[in-house]
Parts: structure tokens; C-alpha cells; sequence
């Protein structure tokens, strides 16, 4: 019997919640009953090894050049010969300032066309790939993957609003997320569904026991970009703070520095070279969260933040800020501590968890009597063939 035929499309393996997101699907789907494909348009990151050897992966080199970092891109598009593709993406850079989606539908006539036809085919990434689904691909049923609160990332809206009544299927990682896209798209909203992000407790604890780490007596761990969108301004602010009134303890920081900010220099001026670890980017994070006190995520925003899934697999104690979806994820005080973005409170707070194992064991608690497997949702992509 002939199998079905899945294509994905994602931009990059690069460490981050979507591609993580990726990963996992990838992990989980049936490769016995389905040929499934992905065309990653900048195939480079942590994940790419993560991919089981039974997916195709669809790569092309002028389209990896052209999503590559720009400006250092150019080069390559020059000294390969693609002069065209290097005078538009300079016009996408500028266009990019004054009307994404016009930038997103130009960028999606620059990516490779795949001539395979599919049954599925899944842009995971959104704006410019879920434009060239549209337009490009050819496949029976068509679906698109939101990785955030439409409402704090509605920059693409004017194009958005065109190409998604061409969707079968809008999937989307939490309920504030479902209900941002049916705002702003009622006309699709009866297509528009919840799609929680695969996380595997049996995976998760079995990669947080691959080794042991040991850690200061009072830990914190925050996983995530370095950058301002991810809270690490505010962290370091937190640091400060904390050492400012004699408590003891180290932060470590697992995750790339997007160099949107000189942390480095920050961390040297406000004195907390020996409070602060910047570990990197850690491909198997999870004996760091098992080994800690406490997990700190200060993020300004997050669709779902698959490492607090993770976390929560792992019934680690939690302080976090209150972005909008974040009481999609927990309970105030019940299964996490959630603060305001202040760097006093939030201080407060950490320190109290730090020095009270009644609550952390309570919070712990909680979360084991809250814990969900979520490999099941792939039963959502699977309905889609039925």
C-alpha cells in the first residue's frame, strides 16, 4: 500500500521553541504509515541532528543562501552568482521596516519550488512560508502553524488576512493563542484549532538522567536566548538586586546570546561575575533542570514556552512572569509563582522559593498531579489523512 505523503516547512533547526516544536513532531509522527518530508529553507542548528533518519530533508542552496543572516548573506549570494536574488533581498531588509507583509510575499517567490506533489502539506513557521503554501505547493489539504499570541506579533495582518481563508486547517499552541487568531480572522475561525506543542515526560526524564550535574545550594536555571524579548535585562536587574541584599546563589543561563545587548558588560557592572553562568546553548538541558532549586523564565512574551512544559515535566518550581498566555500554563501560586515585570517582586519571590522547601515541595506536588502527555496531538495531523 502506497503511504501518504507529508511535507513540513520551517525555516531553521536553530535553538528556539518553534524548532524544538519541530523537532518533536518529528520524533513522534509515524514514519511507518506516512512518507513524510521536510524542506527547511536554512537548514542549520542544534536540532538538525535531532531528526530521525526516516524523514527526507529537502535542502537548496540559493534558497539557504537567501535566509541566511542578513547582511552577511550578500556575500554568498553574490559570489555564487545570484545577482538578482542579492538586489532583492536587499529591497525585502528595507521593506521589512515599513510593510512586513509585503516583505514576507516577496520572499516567498524567492524560495525553491518543490515539484513533489503531497496529501499534507504543513508550513510550521507562518508569514512567508505559509505564502508560498499558498501559492507553490501542491497538496490535497493545506495547514498552517501560529507559534504565538497573534495579538502581541500582528505585523503581518494586511497579508495574513488574504492567505489564510486558503488554509484547511490553522493550528495554534494555546487557548489565549486560539482566541488572539479568531479575532482577528473570524471569517476562518471554525478552522482555527488548538495544537499544544509535543512534549514526551517519558523522553524528558529520560534525557534529564543521560549525566549528572551538580549545582550551587541555591540555584536558579533560566533556558532561553539571551535577549531582551526572553527577559535577560530584567534577570540580570533580578541578580543585582539579590546579591545587593546579601543572599547567596548562582543563575545559570542555558541558551544562545542573541547579542542584542552587551551582557557581558552588564553583568561586569553590576558586579555579578561570580553570581551569573552563561552555559551556551545546550542541545540535552534537562539534567540542568533536574539538578536545580529553582526555574526562573522572564520573558516579555510567549506563545507557550515549550522549556516551562518541560520544566513542568520535570515538577520543577517555578518563577515567572506574566506575559499573556502564561495562565495557560499555570495556576498563580499553585503550580508557579508569577510576578509582574519587576525586578524587586520578582527578586522577592525567587529568594522565597529559594529558602522555603515547603512550597517548592507543594509546587512540585502540584505539577505532578497536573502533568499531561502531549504526544497525542499528532492524532491531529494523522486526522487530517483520514
Amino acid at each position: 500500500m502506497n503511504k501518504k505523503k507529508i511535507l513540513f516547512i520551517i525555516s531553521n533547526m536553530e535553538s528556539g521553541g518553534v524548532s524544538k516544536s519541530m523537532s518533536s513532531l518529528l520524533n513522534v509522527i509515524d514514519t511507518n504509515r506516512y512518507d513524510v518530508s521536510v524542506f527547511i529553507t536554512n537548514p542549520t542548528g542544534v536540532f538538525m541532528e535531532l531528526i530521525p533518519n526516516t524523514i527526507k530533508v529537502i535542502e537548496d542552496k540559493k534558497t539557504q543562501y537567501i535566509f541566511s543572516g542578513f547582511p552577511e548573506n550578500l556575500k554568498l549570494l553574490l559570489k555564487n552568482g545570484y545577482f538578482f536574488s542579492f538586489f532583492m533581498r536587499i529591497l525585502v531588509a528595507f521593506l521589512m521596516k515599513i510593510n512586513r507583509g509585503m516583505a514576507g510575499w516577496i520572499l516567498s517567490r524567492m524560495i525553491f519550488r518543490i515539484q513533489e506533489e503531497f496529501d499534507l502539506a504543513v508550513d510550521f513557521n507562518g508569514q512567508h512560508q505559509l505564502y508560498y503554501l499558498v501559492d507553490f505547493v501542491k497538496a490535497k489539504k493545506k495547514v498552517s502553524f501560529f507559534h504565538s499570541d497573534y495579538t502581541q506579533w500582528d505585523y503581518y495582518y494586511a497579508m495574513d488576512k488574504r492567505y489564510y481563508p486558503e488554509m484547511d486547517k490553522i493550528f495554534t499552541i494555546s487557548p489565549t493563542c486560539v482566541a488572539s487568531l479568531q479575532k482577528y480572522f473570524p471569517q476562518v475561525q471554525d478552522r482555527i484549532e488548538l495544537f499544544e506543542n509535543i512534549s514526551s515526560p517519558q523522553l524528558i526524564n529520560s534525557l534529564s538522567e543521560a549525566f549528572s550535574v551538580e549545582l550551587a545550594e541555591n540555584s536558579i536555571v533560566t533556558i532561553g536566548h539571551l535577549s531582551k524579548k526572553k527577559g535577560t535585562p530584567l534577570a540580570l536587574e533580578v541578580a543585582r538586586i539579590l546579591k545587593s541584599e546579601g543572599f547567596v546563589f548562582k543563575w545559570y543561563f542555558i541558551g544562545e546570546n542573541s547579542q542584542d545587548q552587551d551582557y557581558q558588560a552588564i553583568i561586569k557592572q553590576y558586579g555579578i561575575e561570580n553570581e551569573i553562568v552563561l552555559l551556551g546553548l545546550k542541545v540535552n538541558p534537562y539534567p540542568y533542570v533536574k539538578a536545580t532549586k529553582v526555574i526562573a523564565h522572564l520573558s516579555e512574551f510567549e506563545g507557550r514556552s515549550i522549556a516551562l512544559d518541560e520544566a513542568k515535566i520535570l515538577d520543577k518550581p517555578i518563577v515567572v512572569t506574566s506575559f499573556s498566555t502564561v495562565l495557560d500554563q499555570f495556576q498563580p501560586n499553585i503550580t508557579a509563582t508569577i510576578c509582574n515585570f519587576d525586578a524587586q517582586e520578582i527578586a522577592t519571590a525567587i529568594k522565597e522559593l529559594l529558602l522555603n522547601q515547603e512550597v517548592r515541595n507543594q509546587y512540585s506536588s502540584n505539577l505532578r498531579l497536573h502533568k499531561v502527555d502531549t504526544t497525542n496531538e499528532i492524532q491531529k495531523i494523522y486526522h487530517l489523512l483520514a
